[in-house]
């Protein structure tokens, strides 16, 4: 049984209400069925309510930056000030592979509507994650644009591919491709992480569906690279660390949130 706290006095239409998720909460998903059919994770059993329970893992949050750094940081020193956050808090589900719901919270990057936007994300089976380097010499150089001279480049060198050629996906236990295209103004968006400090690059696509076809359920890709930027300042050459997630936006309607009583343990 998930432990209750005295929640926050935020309204859950504001961003600073997901700011006080923390590890050991729960965070509910209402309309089970349809939310596990379509993001491809177990849900786990209800602990009561009408939603599935996901306990709270690592919350990671990602500032992002205005400007892009030069190719060593000693060019322009840092990254520019702060202008938005990418907040990742990790939903653990018994049995099954972790979610993500994400407090997207752009500033002037990319103004939303409401100021913020929540999304549920998963690592989905088939797309591999890694280093430039991993993935190129995996033969999965699907997300860059290929170099002038493919004999001779090096990883850090490549600029991300606009459109992509991702491999199938598994929707709703089906193989399908989908065409992604560059989400919002179509640029990669830099940041820092706000736990190890490291710089990040953060690449969104959506994908639309072709005429006559179903509805897309996870239409969105998001690249998350870390540590493509050393403890130096130089660039590391085997390029960063990648993630690479999909998934679509939520309502804040669509979820709850429990938080655990103050000094109790929560587990699943």
């Amino acid at each position: 049984m998930r432990p209750r706290g005295k929640g926050p006095v935020f309204d859950t239409g504001e961003a600073a209400y997901w700011r006080t998720v923390k590890p050991g909460d729960f965070v509910g998903i209402r309309d089970t069925e349809a939310f596990s059919a379509r993001l491809a994770a177990p849900a786990p059993g209800v602990a009561g309510g009408e939603s599935a329970d996901y306990l709270v893992g690592e919350i990671r949050s990602f500032a992002l930056r205005s400007r892009e750094p030069g190719r060593h940081l000693g060019d322009r020193p840092g990254l520019g000030d702060p202008a938005g956050e990418y907040r990742f808090i990790e939903l653990q589900a018994e049995g099954g592979r972790s979610l993500y719901l994400s407090l997207i919270d752009p500033g002037q990057a990319t103004p939303t509507e409401a100021g913020f936007e929540l999304r549920l994300y998963f690592i989905p089976e088939g797309l591999r994650c890694g280093t430039r380097d991993e993935l190129i010499d995996a033969g999965e150089a699907w997300l860059f644009l290929p170099p002038p001279d493919p004999d001779d480049f090096i990883s850090s060198d490549l600029e991300y591919a606009p459109y992509p050629d991702v491999p199938e996906v598994v929707e709703e236990g089906r193989s399908r491709k989908l065409l992604f295209a560059p989400l919002g103004a179509g640029k990669s968006l830099y940041a820092q992480a706000l736990d190890t400090g490291a710089a990040a690059i953060i690449t969104e696509y959506a994908a639309e569906p072709v005429e006559g076809e179903s509805e897309i359920a996870n239409p969105l890709l998001l690249v998350l690279e870390e540590g493509w930027i050393k403890g130096d300042g130089s660039i590391a050459e085997e390029g960063g660390y990648l993630t690479i997630l999909l998934g679509k936006t939520i309502r804040p309607s669509d979820l709850e949130h429990f938080p655990a009583a103050a000094g109790s343990a929560s587990l699943l």
